[in-house]
């Protein structure tokens, strides 16, 4: 029996020194039951363990096999919230707040994410004080003051460049190195004379500090927020058209320095087209899907993503809404051959929705009361009857059955998924706006 017993223990002991442990508090507690781990790599998310939430407490174990890399343990994964931390075969230990993660993660057990995160801590605080004297001598109009300025300013830059290099000596063995290494940012030797030299030298030397070749970067989230950074951050105007231009200009900077990393510009190019389309810049989704991703090799597109954009596209606002046909009193017409009044609402709905019987009433009732609005209302049914039976009392509406319901050509133009859905047009069938409820559409309407 005894003997039994050691077998087991050995074994349990085996086991256990096969594993590294990653322990987290979200602190203070909230109602998280479970949480979610996440390898990074080339932009994608690969799952790797989930664990209960119990008082605020989590736990995973990781086998010993498990790759070093960048990670993100999801506590609402529905809103894309998340902890990102280095896993590099070491026990992890941490706590943080869930409402500001980044600012609050702090670690109590984990040499690389402790030394990344003070190394973080450290060369932001002497870039902000290099930075707020670059500021001053943007603003000084005197000479001698200047002059002073200008000494502080090399003072503050020796300091902060020996901080760079002591954490890349400290930090050689360890897989934060590359991270600390292509953080270092270009500060040129004497303060810029005006914001414009200034900002087009941080772009001249983005990239300076970072190398592709080196595949912990490449595989790593690092490089795409990056490349955010650099396209978003460093490009904004006033004006929505110089913006474009902008960015235009540095997304084919950064496909350039891409070089010949397809698998790299793949995401970076699918981040860009997420993006846009979070923004529904119309132009901007068209200069990237055609100027760069349908130019990567044909096994790296995603034909499902691009027909999602192009389907998208067809609904953004400001651009004409697709056109469609339907017979009224036996005679056929169409959303475009309407004319006579200042806007349109093309409504989708269904008599079988219960959602719809509430809110579409409601909706009548407020529209007729207005005087430059027609409705075109869209049935999508499953059979006439009970759609003539609830559209009766919906006179001034235009009314319109589709028997296809949701394979309905319509649908796919217009990419409905929930009913009922609002889209708002002017005159000329432009898409104003697509309110989320009966509640927003009604806002519009109400301040005109």
């Amino acid at each position: 029996m005894k003997y039994y017993l050691l077998v087991i223990l050995l074994i349990a002991s085996s086991y256990m020194q096969g594993q590294y442990s990653i322990k987290g508090t979200i602190d203070p507690d909230h109602d998280y039951s479970w949480i979610l781990l996440y390898q990074m790599q080339n932009g994608e998310q690969s799952y790797v363990d989930n664990a209960d939430v119990i008082d605020g407490q989590f736990t995973f174990n990781i086998d010993k096999n498990q790759s070093p890399g960048i990670y993100r343990a999801y506590y609402q994964i529905e809103n894309n919230l998340y902890v990102e931390f280095i896993y590099n075969k070491e026990e992890i230990e941490f706590s943080f707040d869930p409402n500001n993660p980044e600012t609050t993660i702090y670690f109590s057990e984990s040499v690389e994410n402790k030394i990344y995160q003070n190394y973080y801590k450290n060369i932001r605080a002497k870039q902000e004080e290099l930075d707020s004297v670059q500021v001053l001598y943007f603003e000084s109009t005197d000479k001698k003051e200047k002059k002073a300025l200008k000494k502080t300013y090399t003072s503050i830059l020796n300091e902060l460049t020996t901080v760079q290099k002591d954490y890349e000596i400290r930090s050689s063995d360890l897989l934060a190195n590359h991270f600390i290494r292509a953080s270092a940012q270009h500060n040129a030797p004497q303060p810029m004379d005006t914001p414009n030299e200034y900002l087009n030298t941080i772009k001249i030397h983005f990239f300076d500090a970072m190398d592709l070749s080196d595949e912990v970067l490449s595989h790593s989230t690092f490089i795409y927020n990056r490349l955010n950074d650099y396209v978003f951050y460093l490009n904004q105007a006033e004006t929505l058209q110089r913006q474009n231009e902008l960015q235009m200009d540095a997304i084919e900077k950064a496909v350039l320095w891409m070089d010949n990393y397809d698998q790299v510009k793949l995401a970076f190019e699918t981040e860009l087209l997420e993006a846009y389309l979070d923004q529904e810049n119309v132009d901007m989704i068209n200069h990237v899907l055609h100027e760069y991703y349908l130019k990567l090799p044909e096994d790296y597109q995603d034909k499902e993503m691009i027909g999602r954009i192009n389907a998208s596209i067809k609904t953004m606002v400001g651009v004409r809404a697709p056109d469609f046909s339907w017979s009224e009193n036996g005679v056929d017409t169409s959303l475009y051959e309407l004319s006579g009044t200042d806007y349109y609402v093309v409504l989708f709905f269904s008599s079988n929705c219960p959602h719809c019987q509430i809110e579409v009433p409601e909706f009548y009732k407020f529209i007729s009361g207005i005087q430059n609005i027609n409705v075109v209302a869209i049935g999508l049914e499953d059979e006439k009857r009970s759609w003539e039976i609830m559209t009766k009392d919906y006179s001034e509406f235009i009314n319109v059955l589709d028997l296809d319901k949701w394979s309905s050509q319509k649908v796919k133009d217009y990419g409905i998924t929930a009913i009922p859905t609002y889209l708002v047009l002017d005159s000329n069938k432009n898409i104003l706006a697509k309110p989320e409820d009966f509640n927003e559409l009604k806002s519009m309407f109400e301040t005109r």
